[in-house]
């Protein structure tokens, strides 16, 4: 999803971890420098950056366009996808090149998927009464070994041209049932 690219001229003040990051940022800067003065960056060259961000529109939209371009393949996400770490000074860019603020940007959009039990064939609805250590290891795995026997047999049940390698599932199912 593209987001739409903010008025560069009503980006809040840009705090200093942001300046952080993109200092840290070799490919952005590398970039921002070449577009702005056909060469790498010099010493000092984000400090000329800072100074002049807040008065010069052309150097605003590089610096954003950049930014977009290079740090986000042109993609700026609409909040931080599941799962990713990223530097604050990034998140604050990606939150603003969105449009959003840093904090809504954080804010998870749904839940986290839950997985599915692969067999849920057999599963207690209530956990069993109270045993002894050892036969409660020893129903646990009986239990086990029939919920997958079951969900196995069913499997087998559902070979259609001998897509499922049938002879190695009987054989683990006489393995897993003792016999």
């Amino acid at each position: 999803m593209v987001a739409a690219a903010p008025d560069p001229s009503r980006l809040p003040p840009v705090p200093g971890y942001a300046w952080g990051w993109l200092q840290r940022s070799r490919p952005v800067l590398a970039e921002v420098a070449r577009r702005l003065t056909g060469q790498p960056p010099s010493q000092g060259f984000v400090e000329d950056l800072r100074a002049r961000f807040e008065t010069d529109p052309f150097t605003r939209d590089v610096l954003v366009d950049v930014i977009a371009e290079v740090a986000f393949g042109g993609r700026v996400p609409s909040h931080r996808p599941p799962g990713v770490s990223w530097d604050r000074g990034l998140a604050w860019w990606a939150a603003t090149l969105a449009g959003v603020a840093p904090a809504a940007f954080d804010r998870p959009t749904v839940d986290p998927p839950v997985q599915t039990p692969l067999f849920d064939v057999g599963v207690p609805a209530s956990p069993p009464a109270p045993a002894s250590p050892r036969s409660r290891s020893n129903t646990g795995a009986a239990r086990e070994r029939q919920a997958l026997a079951s969900a196995l047999r069913e499997l087998l049940r559902t070979n259609e041209g001998g897509a499922i390698p049938a002879s190695a599932v009987r054989q683990l199912l006489t393995k897993l049932e003792g016999d």
